[in-house]
């Protein structure tokens, strides 16, 4: 996100940001570690300041130090508004909502759903300072060429995540879900990404993550509703909380 504010304008107004920057990239990061929850509300905002510089973003990705030392430089106060799916953000921004909002971070198969729904705008990158330092990788991903219309800012993996108090035979793959379905009963989550989860389950049938295969998708699909009366919810903040307290 950093690389997205220029320090020669850092006075610029809520207008003129709003005109150069679109979308952020969360490219299947996970949790943040560690920091501090900014300002947040799950509730969208229906009146928007003009010297506030709103963001919806995943719960949990968002960094009160980082917010404060921008306002600091710019003079604007940031306010973060949450999601917990890519769909639901889709679903508030295509409904109207999105208007609201100068940032937004969807993953990198949104970025490219939502430039094909004609959702996003692009980017200046004569505004954008950094964008060089990016890894290649980065530089001109497949989903969003010459970032026209997004700018990466976190990537990771997606693993399982365990008390190892609890469990006797500790998880190796995937298919450990499977395997050890009955001792584990509405003790575990699934993140509630249709992405995260079909690729996982592609990748343990052997299969690509990226499979555009029909087959190789309903062998994935038909893993995944033997699987789902044992899954406790499908979420993405709320499972650090539930393994701390000993639930998991």
């Amino acid at each position: 996100m950093a690389s997205v504010f220029s320090k020669n304008r850092l006075h610029q107004t809520r207008r003129q940001f709003l005109q150069t920057s679109v979308g952020a990239l969360t490219a299947a990061s996970l949790a943040s570690c560690g920091w501090t929850l900014a300002e947040v509300r799950t509730t969208p905002n229906t009146n928007v300041a003009t010297d506030t510089l709103y963001i919806y973003t995943w719960a949990g990705y968002t960094d009160q130090d980082l917010l404060d030392q921008f306002t600091r430089e710019t003079g604007l106060k940031v306010v973060a508004d949450v999601f917990d799916s890519n769909e639901s953000m889709l679903a508030r921004v295509q409904a109207g909502g999105g208007s609201a909002y100068s940032i937004i971070y969807p993953s990198d198969y949104m970025v490219q759903k939502m430039v094909e729904l004609g959702l996003l705008r692009e980017l200046d990158h004569s505004l954008i300072v950094g964008l060089e330092d990016l890894f290649p990788m980065f530089q001109s991903p497949a989903y969003d060429p010459n970032n026209q219309y997004s700018v990466p800012t976190s990537w990771g993996t997606t693993g399982l995540l365990y008390n190892s108090q609890l469990l006797k035979l500790l998880p190796e793959d995937w298919d450990y879900l499977w395997d050890n379905e009955a001792a584990i009963s509405k003790r575990f989550t699934l993140l509630n990404d249709v992405r995260e989860v079909m690729g996982a389950t592609l990748k343990m049938l052997g299969y690509s993550y990226n499979s555009m295969d029909l087959g190789q998708i309903q062998a994935a699909y038909a893993k995944l509703v033997e699987l789902k009366p044992s899954v406790a919810s499908f979420t993405t903040d709320a499972c650090d909380r539930r393994l701390s307290q000993g639930i998991y």
